[in-house]
């Protein structure tokens, strides 16, 4: 059996069925957005990591150092969003192919500090590896969570309605630009789109808003791709989840870009990925409030894009026409 055969999913599930020796020293393990470990009385001490791969993750040449080292940081902050918290602290390991120069490395971590020092998260460790070929780098995040905060995907309850906190596919826009050469884009909307790709922003402020008031329920962030992230809700809530198609907020500037190169911006939005929104659901006695308070805090709308249904699965509404959504965001090991 090849890796292909199973996909990243199945990979996961191989690796780490029966890995919790201790569940003393564990709220939540594997399968959520972050692990959940005990802290003290009033708060949880989340934990996470992700690795960004060259040619897998960024390209040289059109990516920054500094734009890889922000986002490097960003993705894992929004992890930490996800589950209603806030990042504290991070750990870097790097491996080094021979032709990095050490201009390079100052720049990556002049990306690393900056998003760091935005949020007030320190940097507190790491190792360094050559690497014979590619370069990479892992961050691991750790951060923390008020007990009555926490957000899980498998919180969602039936007549929730589904929300997320700002348009999709900008990212897979931007990344359709970085792969493709369009001399006919204009520049306002290639900017947009390429820095949503490049540098992106982890929902921290966002999150702060909705901890604010009650009736938030589960939450994930959209790394792989709104199909992907609700049917993670759906299944970790054992329900299922109505989307509906006409909701689903759109940029100006990747509607547009659609329209110049005859591509559905709704696709880029279901499975483009890396738009680090978050998708939640909210109870229907606290959905105007979050709303009006989500709006006057930040200055832009808390969308909601469907509701929480008995069935499982999760479906999608174009035109009244119901269609079955399956996991299609980006899959490691799929090729």
């Amino acid at each position: 059996m090849n890796l292909k055969d199973i996909g990243e999913f199945g990979l996961i599930t191989r690796l780490t069925s029966n890995s919790i020796f201790n569940d003393n020293n564990l709220i939540i393990g594997i399968g959520d957005d972050t692990a959940v470990l005990p802290w003290n009385e009033e708060n949880y001490l989340l934990a996470a990591c992700d690795t960004l791969v060259e040619d897998i993750h960024f390209i040289k040449g059109k990516s920054t150092p500094f734009q890889i080292g922000y986002k490097s940081v960003a993705v894992n902050f929004s992890d930490i969003a996800a589950m209603g918290g806030w990042p504290t602290a991070i750990l870097i390991s790097l491996g080094i192919p021979p032709d990095i120069k050490l201009e390079e490395i100052d720049q990556l971590y002049s990306g690393i500090k900056n998003i760091c020092q935005k949020y007030g998260v320190n940097i507190i460790g790491g190792d360094t590896v050559s690497s014979p070929q590619k370069f990479f780098i892992n961050v691991s995040v750790l951060g923390q969570v008020k007990k009555e905060h926490l957000h899980l995907r498998s919180h969602a309850r039936k007549g929730d309605f589904i929300f997320v906190t700002g348009p999709l596919g900008d990212s897979a826009a931007g990344l359709e630009l970085i792969l493709n050469e369009y001399d006919f884009i204009p520049h306002y909307v290639e900017a947009k789109l390429l820095q949503k790709h490049l540098l992106p922003e982890p929902c921290l402020e966002e999150i702060k808003v909705l901890n604010l008031l009650p009736g938030v329920h589960a939450l994930n962030d959209i790394s792989d791709g709104l199909a992907s992230e609700a049917n993670e809700i759906a299944e970790a809530s054992q329900l299922g989840i109505k989307l509906y198609a006409h909701k689903i907020p759109i940029s100006p500037e990747a509607e547009l870009l659609g329209k110049l190169i005859n591509k559905d911006p709704l696709d880029w939005a279901l499975a483009g990925g890396e738009d680090f929104q978050l998708i939640g659901t909210i109870s229907p006695e606290a959905k105007e409030g979050l709303q009006d308070i989500f709006e006057k805090k930040l200055n832009k709308p808390l969308y909601i894009i469907g509701e929480v249904i008995e069935e499982k699965g999760v479906y999608l509404d174009i035109n009244k026409k119901v269609i079955s959504l399956t996991k299609k965001g980006y899959n490691h090991f799929s090729l």
